[in-house]
């Protein structure tokens, strides 16, 4: 349920924000703040004495210019923000689980095992009932871990679900130990399986939500699995925040506000935007470098880089040669990542580069309207987000805010600290 009367976004392609002095006819950056004179605005102090009402202005492709309704100080009642987050996977574990370096699956010859994967996320046609993946299979007559291990992950990857099938593929498993090599099965005496999400459907052309699938795994301790076999969530999914979906989708649903309520509805209209299609690429991030092996799916780290990179980062490795891109899966430790695919070649203290989508800036306000009749008043809620690139491109780190970012805070703070509900500052 939507309760805001109106919502609409802005967005940022970066740059430095409109000039004071200019009229807003004259604007050429994508976004900037305009005051009750319709006059450029960007400096920083403003308070609401000298400017107790603002807009913000976008210019568009075609060089029309999108104005926000008025924001007046004496009406505001929030003002947040939200750094950039990416979005990642679900990842289970049955048996040895590489995070916390423990685990295992129990033997049984000729016996059925018994196990289920539990579907949670929404599905196409926004089905209220789970989908339940359930797989029985029968061990080896010889069985061990590694056979066990190897049997449900073929079963998983060929299910309906699976990697391996036609069609939608939400779900990609693999044998893994707690040895060294590929996934660790070189000497390995305990083995398991990992079990992650898939990307599907981003960019829908008929949702707004972007799309994560999540799950559940449980083992049968009544079937061969017994009760010493261990499963466990090494991570749960997490939408993030400021992904280019997440924004592209909030965009293309503002534009009911502007009149546009047929865009899930054959015809769908073909809308501009102004939501980047790439993310901000960094330049080499100053604080480390990377050492890999072909075809394995791990990635050390010189020095902590778990902050900077967080669970589901796109980086680049070398990317003066190579310009490899990688997609990070979750983190062992501070130094060690393993990522969705294996390596491709044989890294050895490589540069790395990020990449990053947008910082989210809310305002809220509460405006009174009056009904017809007896004029009375009623307060309509409204919001206005502003979406500005995370990093600077080129940057030499991942923390560093983006010049739009930093003059939309410069700009906003002060403002909003001289309202009436005297909003304290946001961090970018």
């Amino acid at each position: 349920m939507n309760t805001r009367n109106v919502n609409e976004i802005f967005i940022s392609d970066g740059a430095a924000l409109g000039a004071d002095g200019t009229n807003i006819a004259a604007i050429t950056s994508q976004l900037s703040f305009v005051g009750g004179d319709m006059v450029a605005n960007a400096g920083a102090g403003k308070t609401i004495t000298t400017d107790p009402i603002l807009y913000v202005v976008n210019k568009l492709a075609n060089g029309d210019l999108k104005r926000s309704f008025p924001i007046k100080g004496v009406n505001v009642s929030g003002y947040e923000a939200e750094v950039y987050r990416p979005a990642h996977t679900e990842v289970w574990a049955i048996g040895h689980n590489r995070l916390t370096t423990t685990g295992t699956i129990e033997v049984a010859n000729l016996t059925e095992y018994n196990f289920s994967i539990t579907y949670k996320w929404d599905k196409q046609m926004y089905s209220e009932r789970n989908e339940r993946l359930d797989i029985n299979f029968i061990s080896a007559a010889n069985a061990t871990q590694l056979s066990i291990a190897t049997q449900i992950a073929a079963l998983i990857n060929g299910s309906a679900q699976g990697s391996a099938v036609a069609g939608i593929k939400t779900t990609k498993a693999v044998v893994v130990g707690d040895g060294t090599g590929v996934y660790g099965l070189t000497g390995a005496t305990d083995y398991g399986v990992e079990i992650w999400s898939l990307e599907v459907n981003q960019f829908a052309n008929t949702t707004y939500k972007p799309i994560r699938v999540y799950f559940s795994v449980h083992v049968n301790d009544a079937s061969g699995f017994g009760t010493t076999t261990t499963c466990a969530q090494i991570q749960s999914v997490d939408y993030g925040s400021g992904t280019l979906e997440q924004i592209s989708g909030l965009e293309l649903f503002n534009y009911q506000f502007e009149g546009v309520l047929n865009r899930t509805k054959w015809p769908i209209p073909s809308l501009p935007q102004l939501c980047a299609t790439a993310l901000t690429q960094s330049g080499t991030l100053a604080a480390f470098t990377a050492s890999g092996t072909i075809a394995e799916d791990q990635l050390t780290f010189s020095a902590a880089a778990s902050t900077q990179l967080p669970a589901g980062s796109v980086i680049v490795l070398d990317s003066a040669a190579t310009n490899v891109t990688y997609t990070i899966k979750y983190w062992i430790s501070t130094t060690v990542a393993v990522l969705t695919t294996v390596l491709s070649a044989t890294v050895a203290a490589v540069t790395v580069a990020g990449k990053a989508g947008y910082d989210t800036i809310n305002i809220s306000i509460n405006d009174a309207t009056h009904t017809a009749g007896a004029n009375i008043s009623q307060i309509s809620n409204k919001e206005i987000t502003i979406a500005s690139p995370a990093i600077i491109a080129g940057a030499t780190a991942m923390t560093t805010a983006s010049t739009a970012s930093a003059a939309i805070k410069a700009t906003l703070d002060p403002w909003m600290a001289s309202t009436p509900a005297a909003i304290t500052g946001i961090t970018v």
